[in-house]
């Protein structure tokens, strides 16, 4: 069992339809689909990878398995850029 919080240098946003995910340390700006969204909104320190899966699984009606996938590489490519931390 793993817990992500998003880094404090970072923020994400939902502007209409429009995800962002801002990098306040150099000023990038990433767009998100709203699954990359929902999983980033959820890391809050508090929420496990398991519940952010079934979250993710049962609000988009996904597939477990493709949730699994796709959660694990969004949180790779995240973890090597430092925007979230596993705690």
């Amino acid at each position: 069992m793993k817990i992500f919080k998003l880094s404090e240098n970072v923020s994400v946003k939902q502007d209409g339809e429009n995800y962002m995910l801002f990098d306040n340390l150099n000023g990038n700006i990433y767009k998100l689909n709203a699954v990359s969204y929902k999983i980033l909104s959820l890391c809050d320190g508090e929420n496990t990878d398991e519940d952010i899966i079934q979250n993710i699984t049962n609000t988009f009606n996904a597939a477990k398995e493709e949730t699994v996938k796709d959660f694990n590489d969004l949180m790779q490519n995240l973890l090597e850029r430092r925007y979230v931390s596993n705690i």
